[in-house]
Order: structure tokens, then sequence, then C-alpha cells
């Protein structure tokens, strides 16, 4: 092994993800996806974007407004553009797309002649920021939430295009932000930031990581001040002490807190801040379903309100009551992955990596429509659920802009590097260029549909390194068609040697059918194939009975090219088992009862979404 994996006492600094322009997507489901967002958000009229900016800003638009949560009157209006600028960025960075670039610049240019001589620069008024000074948690809806995406738009444009006028805005506005808050007592502050009420219309998003990133780069002692304003001790301390007090608090409030300050250790080595951050992802474990994801209902809801359905957490290990409607926000699971990447590369242990892979099959991948690449609010897993995907121009959800950024960086986490080892997560057709070997490996594979793999590897010439396979995922190799004998440690395969161009690596693929139970539940459980969670499709019972001793042998895969499972050839009409990631507008189950039919329950309902479930609460 190249590594050694750490007790969990000392951060040995692993691998590392690709940029986003060494990786390329080539499937017809993770690439065709990303497309269609990219196609999106080339045609997106840009003077509708910023419509309300220029209204806030005093400067005339004709332009049709948007609706939804960007509608004018909308009080998270703004924040769909910061998400926009991000990925636009990172696009047009991946792609080397000069169009895209261009687009990228225009949305600055337009923030420039909105911004306000004091730094300010948003879609809403000043006077949102002064109500929730004044009344910390009324009458407002998440002014910081959109704050921070603008900042993050900004600093992305910076990071992946190069564009100082967009640092110069991020920065004019974090100082506007500090000069705010060091007028204020330490329990206005406290009162402002304290995020702990059901539906928390004060929520702040990731503006702390947002803030560490730009003192990244411009080493601002105020801005490195302000970034630790955020990092708040009701949530991070009792972390740091080993307390779980994640029960009842709203999901996607705290998961951009927990990134900000793994982001904080890695600045400063505070070890309070990496300690938390381990804590709360055992935490997270028992709030989390089959697809890798977590956010429900509170324990202690309101009769009607968005907590009953979603976005919050419940005990730990108690998921029983939980599938609502509203479960899995996708927000959730963009935040999650990051969480986990940042783990893995202090680690480098295998589950951070299984957790990743699962994430992006079936919460990622899942979260966005085969036919417009926009995203669920809430990926409900219950029985005879519906998927609901975002409107083009008139829902702009939170999981909406989330939504079209995790497209723009869908090739992250499936190919890593660290000196002479690569590490492949996934068995996801792509393309990676690693600059520092002059080599580039292609992996070729229909997974899940088919269970091999192929890697073709172009090199310059003769090239010394280590491929890293997990474990569990690989039943035999191939090199030039000889098989080979597998190294296996810490959960990992190792195949070191000195590769030749246009060598060829076959993986052959371990997956089976195995049963998730829900968490909490003695008769629910959700069926999987390998790292790919499946959806049943159709009237019937297929699990009564069922158990991981059986499930293999009891199900029967359909002749399709496409994966497919029924409990015999002449019931795939009847009810069946295919990807939820596959799933676009039939009615589908997840959990399936062990007992009885399943389909006989049909509880769905929708969870509402925005003010109006904020208002019920």
């Amino acid at each position: 092994m190249v590594w050694i994996i750490t007790d969990g006492k000392e951060v040995t600094g692993l691998f590392t993800n690709f940029r986003l322009d060494e990786v390329r997507l080539t499937d017809s489901s993770f690439a065709f996806r990303r497309q269609l967002v990219k196609k999106y958000i080339v045609e997106f009229d840009l003077n509708r974007l910023m419509h309300t900016f220029k209204m806030n800003a005093g400067l005339p638009s004709n332009a049709e407004p948007l609706g939804g949560w960007e509608s004018e009157d909308g009080g998270l209006r703004g924040h769909f553009v910061g998400h926009y600028l991000s990925a636009c960025s990172k696009f047009a960075f991946a792609d080397q797309d000069e169009g895209l670039k261009s687009k990228a610049n225009e949305i600055v240019d337009m923030m420039e002649l909105c911004a306000k001589p004091n730094g300010y620069l948003s879609a809403f008024e000043e006077e949102k920021l002064d109500t929730l000074e004044f009344e910390e948690n009324r009458n407002v809806w998440a002014p910081y939430y959109t704050l921070h995406k603008i900042i993050q738009g900004l600093v992305d444009c910076y990071a992946y295009l190069g564009s100082e006028k967009a640092l110069a805005l991020s920065v004019n506005l974090a100082h506007y932000i500090h000069g705010r808050f060091e007028k204020l007592s330490f329990w206005k502050i406290d009162g402002i930031l304290r995020c702990t009420k059901v539906n928390p219309v004060n929520e702040y998003g990731g503006i702390g990581d947002a803030l560490y990133t730009l003192y990244d780069i411009t080493g601002d002692a105020k801005i490195l001040e302000l970034a630790q304003l955020f990092d708040r001790d009701y949530f991070l301390d009792h972390l740091a002490d080993g307390k779980d007090v994640l029960e009842n608090l709203h999901a996607n409030t705290h998961l951009p807190m927990i990134i900000a300050a793994m982001h904080r250790f890695d600045l400063t080595g505070e070890e309070k801040y990496r300690t938390a951050a381990l804590n709360f992802y055992d935490y997270l474990k028992g709030r989390t379903f089959a697809n890798g994801n977590n956010s429900s209902k509170a324990t202690h809801f309101i009769k009607g309100g968005v907590s009953e359905k979603s976005e919050h957490w419940g005990g730990y290990g108690q998921l029983a009551d939980a599938l609502t409607g509203g479960e899995s926000e996708s927000c959730c699971a963009h935040n999650t992955e990051r969480i986990l990447e940042r783990l893995f590369e202090w680690y480098g242990a295998v589950e951070y990596l299984d957790h990743m892979e699962s994430l992006k099959y079936n919460a990622v991948l899942n979260s966005a429509s085969d036919e417009t690449g926009l995203s669920q609010y809430h990926q409900p897993m219950g029985s005879c659920a519906i998927k609901k995907f975002s409107d083009p121009y008139d829902s702009f959800w939170c999981c909406t802009a989330s939504g079209i950024e995790a497209m723009s960086e869908l090739q992250e986490n499936i190919w890593f590097k660290n000196g002479d080892a690569l590490l492949m997560n996934a068995f996801i057709p792509s393309a990676v260029v690693w600059k520092e070997k002059h080599v580039t490996i292609t992996q070729h594979t229909e997974f899940p549909d088919g269970l091999t793999s192929k890697l073709v590897v172009d090199a310059a010439g003769p090239s010394a390194f280590k491929l890293m396979l997990k474990e569990k995922a690989v039943k035999a190799v191939k090199i030039n068609s000889a098989p080979i004998e597998l190294i296996r440690e810490n959960g990992y395969v190792g195949i070191q040697r000195v590769f030749q161009d246009q060598d060829t690596i076959e993986i052959e693929i371990e997956a089976s059918l195995h049963l998730v139970p829900l968490q909490g539940s003695d008769r629910l459980a959700a069926v999987m194939f390998g790292t790919v969670l499946l959806a049943q499709i159709g009237q019937g019972s297929l699990l009564q009975g069922m158990s991981n001793a059986n499930i293999n042998e009891r199900f029967v895969r359909a002749e399709k090219k496409q994966l497919e499972f029924a409990l015999d050839h002449d019931q795939v009409k009847q009810a069946k088992l295919i990807p939820l990631f596959r799933v676009e507008e039939e009615a589908y189950s997840v959990y399936l009862d062990l007992e009885e039919d399943s389909s006989l329950n049909r509880r769905f309902s929708f969870a509402k979404d925005g003010s109006s479930a904020y208002e019920e609460a």
C-alpha cells in the first residue's frame, strides 16, 4: 500500500480529487443528465435571471420576472443566481467552453452595476438584514442563505475563470457583512445565528465555508474573523464533546456548518472542529436512508408544517415513521457528499468511498430528471411515491439551485490520486487525464446492467503507478487478458506495475441483490443491487418472506439489456425492481414490507415547499 489508514488520531493527507477538466463522463446516465443541465444554462435568458438584482439596484429592467422562489417578492430571490454562476463557471472550466465563460463574465458585469458603494449586492433590499437583526427569527426568510450563494458564485467565477472583478465583488460583500456584525452585541449575534427552531427562517447556509475559501485566496484577516462567527458553539461544541444533538435540527442548515468546520480545521488545525465533524458523521449514519441521504421529519413537529414531512433529523436510528413523502432533501445529498469527500481526503477509509458511491447513484443522479436534468426537492422512498421535478422557470427551489451545480461537478469523486497511486471509486464510464503521469485512462462499462469494466491506458510511454480498486466491488482482474493475483489490504486491492500504452485492465464486478432494513423498523427494507438502489414498479408483494439468505435465489433477472428483476418471468409485467435513478414518471416504492403487500398502503402525498410550508409551522 502507498498509504497507512490511521486510527482516527492523525491526519495523513491522502487522496485528492482530479480537477473538473481532468475527468470526462461518457455514459448515457451521468453524462446525459449533465448535458441537459448544461443546455438549460446555455439557453437561460440572463436578463430574466438578473431582473430582481436590477430592480433592487434601481436599474431599468423590462425582462419577464421568474416565478417561484425567484419571484419579485420571493424571500430567497437571488439565491438561484449564485448557484447558476457557480454552475456556469464550472461547466465553462471543465469543458473549456468560451461561450459559457462569456456568460459568467456577463453576470459579473451586471452584478457590478447592481452593487452599492458600501459593497452590498443582492436581489433583496438591505432592510431585510435590519429585520433579521431586530427580530432574529421572524418575518424574514434566510437572507444570509442567499448572500452565501452570491458570494460562492463570485468566488467560483474567480477560482475557475480567473475573474478579478468577481473576486473584488465577493470581498466587498464580505466586508459589508463584517461591518454589520461588528456593530452587534454577542447575544444579538447569537440570536441571529442560532438556528435551533423548527424551520429556522434565519438559516444561513454554507457562508462560513465560502468565507474560508475567500480567506484562502486573499489572506484577509477580516474575512477570517467573519467566517469564524458562523461556526456556532451551540452545535459544534456539543458535537466535539461527543453529544448527539442532531435530533429536531434542520438538516440542510447544519450540514454546511460541518463543511465549514472541516475547512476551519484544515486552515487552523483546531482539533475541536475535526472532532466535531467526525462525531457528526457517526450520528448522521443513524439518520441515513438506503440511498445514502438523510433528512425527514423532526421528532416533535407542528401538525401540517414542513417539519411533519421533511428537512429535519429525528432520533438516532429511528426512521420507522420517517417515510412521509418529504424525506431525503436533495440539497442534503450534495452537502453530505462534500463532507464525505473531505473525510476521505483526511483518512482514506473505504467506508467514505462506499457512502459517496451510494449517494452518487441513488441521491445525486437520482435527484435529476432524465428528461430535463432539473432536480427533485425531496426524494420520497415510501410506498407508491411519485417524483416531482422542478419547472424550468417557475420553481427555483433550493434543490433546483443546488441541483444544477451538482450536475456541473458530477464527474467528481469517481477518480482520486495520491503520488504514484490512482484510485477508482465507481464503475461510471469516464476518462481521466492524469497529467503528472502523462496518462489517460478510459473506463468502459455498462454497470449496473453489466458486471464487467474495461480500463484502457493511453500513455506517452511506460508509466509506473499503482491502480487501487475497492476490494468488495471486485471479483477478478485481468491485464491484457491474463488473470492477475490481487493484493488485498484495508478494504482495497492494488495493482502495481509499469503500464504500457494500450494496456487493458478487465474487471469482473462483484454485485448481487441484498436487503437494507429501514433503521428502527422490523419489517421495512429496501433492495440494492451492489451499490445501486432499486425501486418497485407496479403492484405486487415482492418482499414477503424475503431475506438476504434467499433474495438472490427468489428473484430472476428479466431478459432485457437494462437491469430489471421480478419474482419470475411471468410477473415482470405485474411488479418489477429497477434502479431508482431510472424512475421518471411512474409510481414507485423503495422501502417494502417484508410481511405484507406494500402496494396496498397508499399514504403518499407531496411535502410542501418554500415559504408556504414555513408559514404553516
